[in-house]
């Protein structure tokens, strides 16, 4: 600054300097601080753009799967149809088509079953070694069976989880083409006195050589049969879960109406969604006032473990900000908000009623992150991981969080957090 005051010519009188350098000074501080908030703003934008593009491919997967799934009904319409045809062409009283599973080397599981115990077993799986359904899809040939000729034992698994005991079979490899065998019909008929004929084989040889195309063009893409609720996905077998859930919500429907009570609940869940699918989470399901996310990325587990971690920590954070817009409102209600963290081996399938099954994640994390979840309401951050989520991030993100250790009632290791 010495230096710039000799640049002046004596003559000349330096009162005005001290506003020009105040202008300067702040014309320099404006354009700093417009610089730093079109940054922040870019940076807004840039994570808005990435969550708009997470929620539009999950919007645009579920489109797909809604397409392929009304795809694959037809088709199993068609193969139902077949089997009523068939069904009634030989007085069966049962049916079923038994295919591979394509994640397994000696499985056979239900496609479709029919009859007074289908209920009962229709999500059996069927080995393929001492079954007449095995016996048959190995050797592409047909089996008749009848317990009054029997030079075989029948394999009775079926009989003792449905109660039905199976007197006459009918057992025809579904073969496309000629020789590709891609399942099996079997039909039963509890009527000792009818056993099955070869004059009955030969009524329905058209009939099964349409099944075999039909069930062809379903086992050709396994993805099918994930989606169909028969298999589970090969792609979904390590994950981090994360419960959420709001302790003492019945309060808000004790003391608001239920339409305003419902309204805050949807704004829990949809903005805690937000942040989810920022972290890559994948919303298994909503429970009520709570939620199910997976974090099953196939790059890392511990990249799993710290975005659950990380997810958690910014859901209680805006769990917070919530509550104090109600309170704005004048909502003074006793809530919290609890979150339980666990990692580990998933299975990934369709489950329920086949009208209304919807696809989730099965297995241990599960449960221990349901149990944590509901334990967090003891401890000050309401916030628990298992010690297996624990060991996976707390190497990468020591710096920012802090992981603080408890032994719970049975004896197991759980970890809080919390921000550093």
């Amino acid at each position: 600054m010495e230096n710039f005051f000799k640049l002046i010519p004596e003559q000349i009188s330096t009162g005005w300097m001290a506003p020009l350098v105040a202008v300067v000074f702040a014309c320099w501080h404006f354009f700093r601080k417009q610089a730093e908030l079109e940054k922040i703003v870019a940076e807004k934008s840039d994570k808005v753009t990435s969550l708009q593009s997470a929620l539009e491919q999950q919007i645009k997967s579920k489109e797909l799967l809604h397409k392929r799934m009304l795809d694959l009904q037809t088709q199993m319409d068609q193969i139902d149809a077949l089997l009523v045809d068939a069904r009634v062409s030989i007085k069966a009283s049962a049916d079923s088509i038994f295919i591979k599973n394509p994640y397994s080397e000696d499985i056979l599981v239900f496609l479709m079953a029919h009859g007074p115990a289908a209920d009962k077993v229709a999500k059996l799986q069927i080995s393929i070694k001492g079954s007449q359904a095995g016996k048959v899809f190995s050797s592409k040939q047909t089996s008749m069976y009848s317990e009054n000729t029997a030079t075989q034992r029948h394999d009775g698994r079926l009989d003792k989880k449905s109660g039905y005991q199976s007197k006459n079979m009918l057992t025809k490899p579904l073969l496309r083409h000629g020789n590709e065998v891609v399942g099996v019909v079997q039909f039963l008929n509890e009527n000792a006195e009818t056993p099955f004929s070869l004059a009955d084989e030969k009524n329905i040889e058209v009939i099964c050589n349409k099944l075999a195309l039909a069930v062809g063009a379903i086992v050709a893409e396994p993805s099918n049969l994930v989606n169909l609720g028969m298999v589970f996905d090969p792609q979904v077998n390590q994950a981090t879960v994360l419960f959420t859930d709001i302790s003492h919500s019945e309060s808000l429907f004790r003391s608001i109406p239920v339409a305003d009570a419902s309204a805050m609940i949807d704004e829990y869940l949809e903005r805690l969604s937000r942040i989810g699918l920022q972290f890559d989470a994948r919303i298994d399901k909503y429970l009520g006032d709570g939620i199910l996310f997976s974090f099953e990325s196939q790059t890392s587990s511990v990249e799993n473990a710290c975005k659950a971690v990380q997810a958690a920590l910014l859901m209680q954070t805006e769990f917070q900000n919530i509550l104090s817009e109600w309170e704005r409102l004048g909502y003074q209600l006793p809530l919290a908000h609890r979150v339980g963290i666990a990692s580990g081996a998933v299975f990934g399938r369709r489950m329920g009623y086949a009208q209304s099954c919807a696809y989730t994640v099965m297995g241990l994390p599960v449960h221990m992150a349901a149990g944590l979840c509901n334990v967090a309401r003891d401890v000050p951050g309401h916030a628990l991981i298992c010690t297996e989520t624990y060991q996976q991030a707390q190497s990468i993100l020591a710096g920012s969080v802090n992981f603080i250790q408890h032994t719970q009632q049975d004896g197991q290791i759980c970890y809080e957090i919390e921000s550093n």
